[in-house]
């Protein structure tokens, strides 16, 4: 079995603790690789103290061991570790999105909580602790209040910075569009929306149109079908993802609990009107939730089964996956308007020639170094 299949197996409700139980000492340091790289280890994780793989460390122990120089190099104790520090982690972001929220609310600046706080403001992950969640995003109910409710954080005792200023351990780098606000005796950041998704992708979920959906009644909440496609645009359109076949093993989850928390979910999206690239990645991430749920989910198209199918083959040849992306990224990336952009200059004819064979050349040679690389980390 692949390792991403074998990791998928092991998150099964039903049989994943077997498969986590008889899974050999030799295998596990590489499929905690893989579901680190999925965004899922904290799902791992939590799975294994399910199956009594791996135990609820002591505060004393986990401390011992997060303090100890030596490695951690028994997957038992480094899955309870993980486990114990996600814990912590995620108790702390929900305590700060609430007292966050009370406090913007009281000043005049309300917000409504974005992907992974909604969800656990919702309580729709079974177990909070599985999930993985580097950040609180909340959204301005108004526009003009963006930039004012970032002060009213700073005078909260806050800093901001940019994700380039602080470590990988910190802040995921990839996972940030606005500034990050940081507070030294607390977890993870925090960041203030004034869009739901990136300018490219804004089509996918306009904030007017969520805006109006907002569910006062249950204190100012997205929608959850908005919630649900709110996400299914962050793991697919984000950075053409779709197209390049990334697997994010964390949204798929997200959408899976979502509609078995609320099953008519799944019609919403269904009969929303939607342009054709969100439809496109609204049916695939579907596809995903089927497959690893292993349950029928309606609307489910036979190309997006396939799409899946080969989302799950890239997943376990990084080679062949890092040629892909960089080759189905070369249109949009030789966009006039996107090199116009980056020369400081409107460029047409033979300007605009150059500048595709040069940017083109450039990303073919970044194209072979990540495939050599990737091949030799695999």
């Amino acid at each position: 079995m692949r390792d991403t299949q074998y990791l998928i197996a092991m998150l099964d409700a039903e049989d994943g603790a077997e498969v986590i139980r008889s899974c050999s000492d030799d295998d596990w340091p590489r499929l905690i690789d893989v579901a680190a790289r999925h965004k899922a280890l904290p799902l791992l994780a939590a799975a294994a103290v399910d199956a009594e793989f791996a135990s609820i460390l002591s505060p004393s122990f986990a401390t011992m061991l997060a303090t100890s120089t030596a490695d951690v190099s028994s997957p038992q104790l480094t899955l309870s570790l993980v486990h114990h520090r996600n814990t912590l982690r995620i108790a702390d972001l929900e305590s700060q999105r609430a007292e966050l929220q009370e406090m913007l609310r009281d000043k005049g600046f309300p917000t409504v909580a974005l992907k992974g706080a909604a969800l656990l403001e919702r309580n729709i992950w079974p177990n909070p602790a599985a999930r993985r969640m580097t950040d609180i995003d909340l959204l301005v109910v108004d526009l003009a209040h963006a930039v004012p409710a970032n002060d009213a954080i700073i005078d909260h005792g806050y800093r901001m910075v940019r994700s380039d200023e602080v470590s990988a351990d910190s802040i995921d780098h990839d996972d940030h569009q606005e500034p990050a606000l940081l507070r030294a005796d607390r977890h993870g950041s925090v960041e203030i929306h004034a869009h739901l998704l990136p300018r490219f992708a804004r089509h996918a979920l306009t904030r007017e149109r969520a805006v109006q959906n907002i569910v006062s009644s249950a204190g100012a909440k997205l929608a959850l079908d908005d919630v649900a496609l709110h996400v299914i645009s962050h793991a697919r359109l984000a950075d053409r993802a779709l197209v390049r076949a990334d697997l994010a093993l964390n949204s798929i989850f997200d959408v899976g609990y979502l509609l078995a928390h609320d099953p008519s979910i799944g019609h919403a999206l269904v009969n929303r009107p939607m342009a054709r690239d969100v439809r496109r990645a609204v049916n695939v991430q579907l596809a995903a939730v089927e497959s690893v749920f292993d349950t029928s989910v309606v609307g489910v198209t036979a190309s997006a089964r396939l799409w899946w199918r080969w989302t799950l083959w890239l997943a376990d040849h990084p080679r062949m996956h890092s040629l892909y992306r960089d080759l189905v990224m070369v249109p949009l990336f030789l966009d006039r308007d996107r090199l116009s952009i980056r020369a400081g200059q409107e460029l047409r004819g033979i300007s605009l020639a150059r500048a595709r064979l040069t940017y083109f050349t450039r990303r073919a040679r970044t194209a072979l170094g990540d495939a050599q690389r990737t091949s030799a980390h695999a």
